[in-house]
């Protein structure tokens, strides 16, 4: 896995000021990200270890984002700004740019991470996006009181219009739900709840609705929403974990 990221010779690799490095397996023939819009990219992510972390192109489900965003790492902002519609490059990524000395999750600390990226196009704005405006008065403040009415009324509108010229996708709730998550449970249940209503034959959403309940203390919803989640998909893993921790209660 890590082959690729040595594919190409010194020559062709191209180092910024801040230590990315660097360079494009196909050009492309669009134009760059305008800033405020947003990025519609695929991405795999390797370990230093040649370990694949993760990958868009495995869940067939690109990656939206505003460009440029704090949702990214500072490596993935800084690669966006570099490209242009239709290009596909390596970027080699050093901690700073990452996720730093601490590390997180399974990501070490001083981690280096190798991301192979292909932006595929841009859009004026997204789902989630325009959520975000409306949810948080501040969306750049962990703490910031989620204004869940207005992010409801708002999520009501765009879907009785079909939520046109929007850019769509189950990650787009899900990522707003984990936001939420650990701080306001019951919003972020509430987020999950439309991410499912939007795509009940999706396995993720139902996981991530389970998980929510969860973390309220509600097992039994918790345990009917990991079940269509394996359902969904057999392969699974994480919500097989979860039936056999909460039946043995």
């Amino acid at each position: 896995m890590c082959s690729i990221t040595f594919a190409q010779t010194e020559t062709d690799t191209i180092t910024t000021k801040s230590g990315l490095k660097y360079y494009f397996t196909h050009r492309g023939e669009g134009t760059a990200i305008d800033s405020g819009k947003v990025a519609i990219q695929h991405y795999t992510v390797w370990l230093s270890n040649g370990e694949k972390l993760d990958s868009s192109r495995d869940k067939n489900e690109p990656l939206a984002s505003e460009h440029p965003t704090t949702g990214l790492i500072k490596g993935m902002n800084e690669a966006i700004s570099l490209m242009k519609i239709g290009d596909r490059g390596i970027f080699i990524m050093p901690y700073q740019l990452a996720y730093g000395e601490k590390g997180r999750g399974s990501i070490p600390p001083k981690e280096t991470l190798t991301f192979d990226i292909e932006l595929l196009e841009m859009r004026d704005s997204s789902l989630q996006k325009e959520l975000m405006a409306v949810l948080f008065e501040d969306p750049k403040a962990e703490d910031t009181k989620p204004n869940l009415k207005a992010a409801l009324e708002l999520f009501s509108t765009l879907q009785a219009n079909n939520f046109k010229d929007l850019y769509l996708s189950e990650g787009d709730l899900n990522s707003i739900g984990y936001r939420l998550l650990k701080k306001f449970p019951n919003e972020a249940l509430s987020i999950f709840k439309l991410n499912v209503e939007l795509y009940p034959n999706a396995g993720n959403p139902h996981d991530s609705l389970a998980e929510a309940y969860m973390t309220l203390g509600d097992n039994d919803n918790a345990i009917k929403h990991y079940e269509k989640a394996l359902e969904l998909d057999p392969e699974n893993e994480n919500a097989r974990n979860m039936l056999r921790d909460l039946k043995k209660h």
